[in-house]
């Protein structure tokens, strides 16, 4: 008994294959000798070779008996790959029409430990077709290099913003240059906005939970933060405040002089979490 399993891949069924395949083999039967040679039982065969007319595979020649031959197997190759493209092209255009129905609805996913982030960070910044914003520190960000640098080399715009110092081609790298970080923050957080409507941000922890999301006002939020850090930066260039390679408590001092400027309390900047943090530090470290 020949196998036509690779015809049932192609939608038909067993019966269908035995009976198709049977014809193809010996060109012209009737029901008859359908049955004894395909063995399909001849109580099935009939209606199995009527399905098999009605789809076109097999065409009958009236008769007494009745015999039937089979549509020449390029052609039924040729017919299936066209109803296969046409259905995929609808299946297309109504998938698409179903994901646009629920565009509006953005999720914000968690992504949990750092090989599933910086799987998630390249992809993303893979996908990149006109800008990234990154804020960022040096060892995360060697971790992305490639990608970003193949991003720039596709014509994309790069934008970071640093506390370190990090060099890369191509980018718009606004940094303050500080020289002892690695103590100076309570926290290390990573953001990358991809095409203004794409981010993904977190900190690094015992758990390095990140956030994944295309919500417009997380989005915007991150991207506000890095527009705020480097309003900050520009302010303190070109007030000429901090010089290349300062210190943590340079900058401390420099963020304080500004608050104290223009009037700005502990609660209204974050960079007081930073200047509160270090404070709390010496603090503690006295009374030991």
């Amino acid at each position: 008994m020949n196998n036509y399993e690779f015809l049932e891949k192609l939608g038909f069924s067993s019966n269908e294959a035995k009976v198709y395949g049977t014809l193809i083999k010996h060109k012209v039967l009737n029901g008859y000798e359908i049955a004894k040679l395909s063995g399909v039982a001849r109580s099935l065969v009939y209606e199995v070779i009527n399905r098999l007319v009605a789809k076109g595979a097999v065409i009958r020649i009236d008769g007494e008996p009745n015999f039937y031959k089979p549509l020449e197997y390029q052609d039924l190759i040729r017919s299936i790959k066209e109803e296969n493209e046409k259905n995929i092209a609808c299946a297309e255009r109504e998938l698409q029409q179903l994901a646009t129905e629920n565009a509006d609805v953005d999720y914000v996913m968690n992504i949990v430990g750092e090989e599933k982030y910086v799987a998630k960070a390249k992809k993303l910044i893979d996908s990149a077709q006109a800008e990234i914003s990154l804020s960022i520190w040096r060892e995360p960000f060697e971790v992305l290099r490639s990608n970003i640098e193949n991003a720039i080399s596709r014509g994309v715009k790069v934008y970071i913003f640093t506390f370190e110092s990090i060099l890369v081609e191509g980018a718009t790298v606004y940094s303050y240059n500080i020289n002892d970080v690695s103590t100076l923050f309570p926290y290390r957080r990573t953001t990358i906005i991809i095409d203004g409507g794409e981010c993904l941000v977190g900190e690094e922890g015992d758990r390095n939970v990140y956030a994944h999301t295309r919500n417009h006002s997380v989005v915007s939020l991150a991207t506000d933060e890095i527009v705020l850090n480097v309003f900050w930066n520009k302010l303190i260039e070109k007030e000429n405040l901090l010089s290349k390679g300062c210190s943590g408590a340079d900058f401390l001092q420099a963020i304080h002089n500004l608050a104290e400027r223009y009037g700005i309390t502990d609660e209204m900047t974050k960079n007081f979490l930073v200047y509160n943090f270090q404070k709390e530090k010496t603090q503690n470290g006295k009374k030991r």
